[in-house]
C-alpha cells in the first residue's frame, strides 16, 4: 500500500507527542496506511478524519478503540507500540473503526447494524488491502458460523441482534448483524452487477455528508440502485422470523 505524507486535509492525528519518535513514526505509516488502504475500498469521506492514539501495554498492538459521533467525529485507538508495523497493519481494528465513519451515527437503536456493518467491511478492506490471510468467504464463515444458533428463533433478527448487544455478548450481536450486509452484497452483485464496497464508494461523493440516520441512508443507498433493495431488506430484519433469513450453516 502507497504510504502518502500525513496532511490535515487528509487526516489529522493526535497524541504523537505521547511516543518515542521511532514509535511515533511506525504508528504515523500505520495510520496512513490503514486510511489509505479504507479509502481504496470504501471511497474518500467528505470530511478529514480526526485520529487520536493513547498508550496502552498489552498482549496485543491495538487492545481498545472507538469511534466518537460529535460534530465531525473521530476515532481513537489505545495502542501498544512494543509491536511493530507490520502487526499493526495486519490487525482488522482500524479497518473496523474507519470503515463506521462511512456512514452516519446510526442511534443507539440500530447500533447493532453500526457494527454489522464495520464488521463486514473490516474484511473487504483488508482482502483488497491484500493483507486478509485466507479468502472473504473463509473468514466470515469462521466468525458468522458460530453465532447463527441465535437466529434459529421466530423472533425478528433486529430484536435478537438488540437484545445480544443490550446483553453484552458483542461477537454474536456483531457478526449476527454482519449477515444483513452479507444478504446485501450477495442481491447487489446478482441483480446489479456491483458489489457493496463500491456502492459505499459512491454513496461517499453524492449522500455521505447529507445523510443523518439510518432512513436517510436507506434511502440514498435505493435511489443510487433505483431498487427497494435496501428497504426491503431492512423491513425483513425488523418484522421476519429470523429464522427465515439466516440459514442453518453458513454458505456464501
Amino acid at each position: 500500500m502507497p504510504c502518502k505524507a500525513v496532511t490535515v486535509d487528509q487526516f489529522s492525528v493526535h497524541g504523537l507527542s505521547s511516543f518515542e519518535e521511532e514509535q511515533a513514526n511506525m504508528l504515523q505509516n500505520w495510520l496512513t496506511q490503514g486510511v489509505n488502504a479504507t479509502r481504496a475500498t470504501l471511497g474518500i469521506y467528505p470530511t478529514p478524519l480526526s485520529l487520536h492514539l493513547y498508550p496502552r501495554k498489552s498482549n496485543q498492538p491495538v487492545p481498545w478503540a472507538f469511534t466518537r459521533r460529535d460534530n465531525k467525529g473521530s476515532v481513537h485507538f489505545y495502542v501498544d507500540p512494543r509491536f511493530g508495523l507490520t502487526k499493526f497493519v495486519d490487525d482488522w481494528t482500524i479497518y473496523h473503526e474507519l470503515a463506521h465513519m462511512a456512514l452516519p451515527y446510526l442511534g443507539a437503536k440500530y447500533r447493532w447494524l453500526s457494527e454489522g456493518f464495520a464488521s463486514f467491511m473490516q474484511y473487504q478492506i483488508m482482502a483488497q488491502a491484500g493483507i486478509l490471510k485466507g479468502s472473504l468467504t473463509n473468514n466470515y464463515t469462521a466468525k458468522i458460523s458460530p453465532h447463527l444458533r441465535w437466529f434459529n428463533s421466530d423472533l425478528s433478527a433486529a430484536s435478537i441482534a438488540s437484545r445480544l448487544m443490550d446483553n453484552k455478548q458483542y461477537p454474536a450481536a456483531y457478526w449476527g448483524s454482519a449477515y444483513f450486509f452479507v444478504l446485501a452484497d450477495s442481491k447487489l452483485q446478482r441483480k446489479h452487477k456491483i458489489n457493496l464496497s463500491q456502492l459505499i464508494n459512491v454513496y461517499q461523493e453524492c449522500c455521505r455528508e447529507q445523510d443523518h440516520n439510518l432512513e436517510d441512508v436507506i434511502t440514498s443507498l435505493d435511489g443510487l440502485i433505483e431498487d427497494k433493495l435496501f428497504s426491503e431488506l431492512i423491513h425483513d430484519f425488523k418484522n421476519l422470523a429470523a429464522r427465515e433469513l439466516y440459514p442453518e450453516v453458513f454458505v456464501q
